[in-house]
């Protein structure tokens, strides 16, 4: 008993004292005493030693503690990835103060989805709400926060988590924000639910969305002949594929951009097609010039 008293005196002494950081590190390690830990994180100059006392620290107060007061982001770090009660990472996640990957790593570290509407609701700062909308599993969740949330970038985060097309559509016709239908548009593939997106959404940009989804050519002839902004009208002539269609639009739109546009695609087509016919060729002549060569070779 003596003998072990002795050591871990000399243990201890070593820790707090010796001169070699390194060395205080090993001595550390040997430490489970919470008290004497938390001494060492007290009054230790060297953050990796710190680090190291961190490991072996078991109360959750003394990490929080930690977490919140040291002076090094590792050492802060460390402490904070021990913490496995979820109010305490809670609390430093939202804590402006802090540092912005020490809050990130509180919330990634949270389970619970009521805690993690908390964050959403409670923090100031749109990524660290990001990252948490990021955690919820649950669906349920994700749709209130869609359709509740006062937040616009907390709804927008939230719709593209979501895979229910129900709640997607309803997003996409209802929102009052246009950069949040604009988001939940770009979740649907439904060719007809875009078709009224693109037909009746009163921001350009939403429909330009919806028509950048698009490859019904006779949803994008219609668009292109009737949508009142040269933006949408641009992404519908984009996908259109049909040869005689962009000659109509290159030879006879009134609109000279959309018709220039028009041009420039067919005639990038048209030099694609000389391209490929090119290497076609030199492939051919290849194939044959080898074939000239064996026939030589064998002769």
């Amino acid at each position: 008993m003596e003998n072990q008293i002795e050591n871990f005196e000399q243990i201890k002494e070593n820790a707090f004292n010796h001169p070699d950081y390194l060395v205080r590190a090993d001595n550390v390690r040997l430490i489970h005493d919470q008290e004497v830990l938390a001494e060492i994180i007290n009054v230790e100059t060297d953050f990796y030693v710190r680090q190291i006392a961190v490991a072996n620290i078991t109360s959750e107060s003394q990490l929080e503690k930690i977490a919140t007061n040291d002076t090094d982001y590792y050492v802060r770090l460390a402490a904070v990835r021990k913490i496995k009660n979820e109010e305490i990472l809670f609390n430093i996640a939202i804590n402006q103060d802090e540092d912005y990957y020490i809050c990130k790593e509180a919330v990634s570290l949270i389970n619970s989805q009521d805690i993690l509407v908390k964050v959403i609701n409670e923090a100031t700062d749109k990524d660290i709400k990001s990252i948490a909308i990021a955690c919820i599993t649950d669906t349920s969740i994700l749709i209130n926060i869609t359709h509740n949330a006062k937040d616009f970038y907390v709804r927008s985060d939230a719709i593209k988590h979501v895979k229910d097309i129900k709640t997607l559509e309803e997003i996409a016709k209802t929102d009052e924000d246009y950069y949040v239908r604009a988001i939940a548009t770009q979740q649907i593939d439904d060719e007809n639910i875009l078709y009224a997106i693109a037909l009746n959404d009163k921001d350009y940009y939403v429909r330009k969305e919806a028509v950048h989804r698009i490859s019904n050519e006779s949803y994008l002839s219609e668009i292109l002949q009737n949508d009142e902004d040269q933006h949408v009208r641009k992404t519908a002539l984009e996908n259109i594929k049909d040869i005689n269609t962009l000659k109509s639009i290159a030879q006879n739109d009134s609109d000279r951009f959309l018709s220039r546009h028009a041009q420039n695609i067919l005639s990038d087509i048209e030099q694609k097609k000389i391209e490929l016919q090119a290497a076609i060729n030199q492939d051919m002549k290849a194939s044959d010039d080898k074939s000239l060569s064996e026939s030589e070779t064998n002769n």
